[in-house]
């Protein structure tokens, strides 16, 4: 699978009047993200992403990219979900009933999610009406690095 086949959006900073604790984790956790997964696709940081309208900027790159793939992290994820015939690996997306009605095949079976043990309610929403779902109940703070195993393993699969 060739890089620029895939687009990467990591999950923004949205956290108001974070303590310096919380701005290093998400800084740290970023920079393992960016650095160890950059041989996955083409990645949007929160440099890219802080203080967009998620929904539209990711429609946008979408449209204007043609990805084979969208990987996509927490508020990212949610705003990927919404994006109907394209393939997505998400982690952590908020799921709402909503969202399950009127779901194609195509969907139900190119769309993968990633849940950590903080999203077990997305969790179960998303496995309702989607084939492809994992749960990861004792951590709390599921990143792509740590399943970048299995998207890679997802992504280069031509059967997807």
């Amino acid at each position: 699978m060739k890089k620029e086949n895939v687009l990467i959006f990591l999950r923004p900073f949205t956290i108001k009047n974070p303590t310096v604790d919380e701005q290093n984790t998400f800084m740290g956790r970023e920079i393992v993200n960016e650095v160890e997964c950059a041989d996955l696709g083409e990645i949007y940081s929160n440099e890219a992403l802080y203080d967009k309208d998620l929904n539209a900027f990711i429609r946008n790159e979408v449209k204007r990219k043609h990805p084979e793939w969208i990987v996509a992290e927490g508020a990212s994820a949610t705003a990927a979900f919404g994006i109907r015939h394209q393939k997505k690996i998400l982690i952590n997306p908020n799921v709402s009933y909503d969202e399950l009605n009127n779901v194609s095949e195509f969907d139900r079976q190119k769309t993968f999610a990633f849940f950590d043990g903080c999203h077990e309610q997305d969790y179960e929403h998303f496995q309702s009406a989607y084939l492809n779902s994992a749960l990861f109940p004792d951590d709390d703070n599921l990143t792509l690095f740590t399943i970048k195993e299995m998207v890679e393993s997802i992504i280069e699969t031509e059967e997807w």
